[in-house]
C-alpha cells in the first residue's frame, strides 16, 4: 500500500502569544484521507495549535517557530489565497467566519469565489433556503456553524480543519456532521478537529493528540484506553431542588427580528427561583432569543414579561460580556475592588493563572470561566447563561456546572440553552423548544 500524500505538516518548536501561553515541541502530519484529532483540558493549547498551522497567528499578535507545510507549501512563503485554496477552517467561534450581512450574501460569497454565479437554485443547495433572508447577526452559533459548513462542502479543499465543530448542534447536526465528515475522508480530504469528546469519534479511528499544559502528551492511534486514561467523566447524581419563588414570568410572548418570520410564538412561561433550568430543542428553534428576552436584552413584539429583580445574560460568544481588556480588570470591576474577593474567587474558578493575559487571547473555555466569574461576583438574582459548557473539557465542565448548582442553591433563577446532556441531566427543569412552530411544548421536571 502506497502512502498517501500529506496535506498538512508540522514541527512547531514554539508557537504562542508574547508574554503569555506557549504551545512547545509538537510534530504530526496529516495525509490525504486521514483525521487527526486534537484533545486536552481547556486552556491546553488546541486553538493555539489550530492557529500555528492555519497560518491565523499573527491575526492576534502571535508567533510561529518551526515549520508547517499546507498542501506541500509552507505557511511562511504562502499567500493568503494558497492558503485559501489548501483548507476550509471553521473556528471553535464561528461568528467570527461569517462576513456576509444576510445569509444569502454569506453564501453567494463563496460560490463568487469558486468562479459560479448565485442563483436561487444554486443557493437551495446548500439546504440553507430557509435562512436566506435572515440577517447574519441574528443567526444562532449552531444556525452559524450550518452556513459554516455549507460553505466548506462548496469549496472542497484537501484540508478541513475544524475546531470544536459539535459545541453548538442538536443531536441530529451532530450525526449529520460526522457523515460528512465521513463522505470527506473517502475523497481523499484531510481532517484536523479539535473536540473534547473523543469517545464520540471512536468508529472513524482518528490519528490522536493530548494536549496538556501547552506539550503533547500522547500521539498515535486512538484507543478506548488512552480516552479513558486521560479523561475525567462527569457525575451526573443530585438532587432536586424544590422553588423559592418566581423570579419572572412570561405571558403569551412572540417575538421576529427586523424582516423576519417570528422565531418565537406564544410562549407562556414561569421562571423559578432556587431552580437550575435548562432550555433545548433544535438549532434554530429559539433559544438563545428566549434567553435574550427573559433577561431583558431584548423586548418581546408581542406579549408582557414581568421580572423581580436583577439579571444577566452571558452570551454564547463571552467577548461580548466584557468591558475590560483583562480577566484581573474585569473581576475587580466585578467585585468592587476588592482585590482579596477577585483573588478568592479567581481561584475557586480555576483561572488564576490567566488573569493578566489578554482576554482576546484565551481560549473559550478560559474566557466562559472568566465571564461566569465575573457574573457570580456582581451578585445577580438571575442568570441567563448560553451554552455555558460550549468548549469546556470534563474538568472545567464539572466546574461550571457546580457553580451554576450553587447559584441555584442561593435562591438564583438559573436557566441555561445546552446541547450538552452533562448540563441537562444537572438541571431541575428541562423546557423543550420544537422548531416547527417555534412554541414551547413541553416542560418535564428532573427527578
Amino acid at each position: 500500500m502506497f502512502d498517501l500524500p500529506s496535506v498538512l505538516i508540522a514541527n512547531i518548536i514554539r508557537c504562542g502569544y508574547s508574554g503569555g501561553f506557549t504551545l512547545r515541541d509538537v510534530k504530526f502530519n496529516v495525509n490525504e484521507g486521514e483525521i487527526l484529532l486534537i484533545t486536552g483540558r481547556s486552556g491546553s493549547g488546541k486553538t493555539t495549535l489550530v492557529r500555528a498551522v492555519t497560518g491565523t497567528m499573527r491575526a492576534l499578535d502571535g508567533y510561529v517557530e518551526g515549520e508547517v507545510y499546507l498542501c506541500g507549501r509552507s505557511i511562511k512563503n504562502a499567500d493568503p489565497e494558497d492558503i485559501y485554496k489548501c483548507l476550509t477552517y471553521i473556528p471553535q467561534e464561528p461568528w467570527y467566519a461569517i462576513i456576509g450581512y444576510t445569509v444569502y450574501a454569506e453564501i453567494c460569497h463563496i460560490l463568487a469565489l469558486e468562479g459560479y454565479i448565485c442563483s436561487e437554485v444554486e443557493f437551495a443547495i446548500s439546504n440553507l433556503s430557509h435562512l436566506a433572508n435572515r440577517l447574519t447577526y441574528t443567526l444562532s452559533a449552531g444556525e452559524t456553524q450550518r452556513v459554516l459548513w455549507s460553505e466548506a462542502l462548496l469549496k472542497k479543499n484537501k484540508l478541513l480543519v475544524l475546531d470544536e465543530p459539535l459545541v453548538y448542534l442538536d443531536k441530529n447536526a451532530k450525526s449529520y456532521i460526522k457523515n460528512v465528515i465521513e463522505k470527506a475522508l473517502g475523497e481523499d480530504v484531510g481532517i484536523l478537529l479539535v473536540d473534547h469528546d473523543p469517545l464520540f469519534w471512536e468508529n472513524l479511528e482518528p490519528q490522536l493528540i493530548y494536549l496538556r499544559d501547552g506539550r503533547v502528551i500522547y500521539y498515535g492511534k486512538w484507543s478506548r484506553s488512552i480516552v479513558e486514561q486521560y479523561s475525567t467523566k462527569t457525575s451526573t447524581q443530585r438532587e432536586r431542588r424544590i422553588s423559592k419563588g418566581v423570579y419572572a414570568e412570561l405571558r403569551n410572548v412572540w417575538f421576529k427580528y427586523p424582516g423576519g418570520d417570528y422565531v418565537l410564538k406564544n410562549i407562556d412561561m414561569t421562571i423559578e427561583k432556587g431552580v437550575l433550568t435548562a432550555i433545548v430543542g433544535p438549532n434554530g428553534s429559539g433559544k438563545t432569543t428566549l434567553l435574550k428576552l427573559a433577561s431583558g436584552v431584548l423586548k418581546p413584539s408581542r406579549g408582557i414579561i414581568v421580572r423581580h429583580g436583577t439579571a444577566i445574560y452571558i452570551p454564547e460568544n463571552p467577548l461580548l460580556y466584557f468591558t475590560m481588556p483583562t480577566p484581573r480588570e474585569e473581576l475587580l470591576l466585578a467585585s468592587r475592588g476588592d482585590e482579596l474577593k477577585m483573588l478568592d474567587i479567581a481561584e475557586y474558578f480555576n483561572i488564576k493563572g490567566i488573569l493578566d493575559q489578554p482576554l482576546a487571547k484565551l481560549s473559550s473555555g478560559e474566557r466562559r470561566r472568566v465571564a461566569l466569574a465575573s457574573a457570580y461576583l456582581s451578585g445577580f438574582d438571575a442568570y441567563f447563561i448560553d451554552e455555558p459548557t460550549g468548549g469546556l473539557d470534563y474538568e472545567s465542565t464539572s466546574l461550571v456546572l457546580s457553580v451554576l448548582e450553587e447559584l441555584a442553591e442561593r435562591d438564583k433563577a438559573v436557566v441555561i440553552a445546552t446541547h450538552d446532556e452533562r448540563a441537562v441531566n444537572k438541571s431541575d427543569l428541562t423546557m423543550r423548544l420544537e422548531l416547527k412552530n417555534h412554541e414551547l411544548k413541553s416542560m418535564s421536571i428532573q427527578g
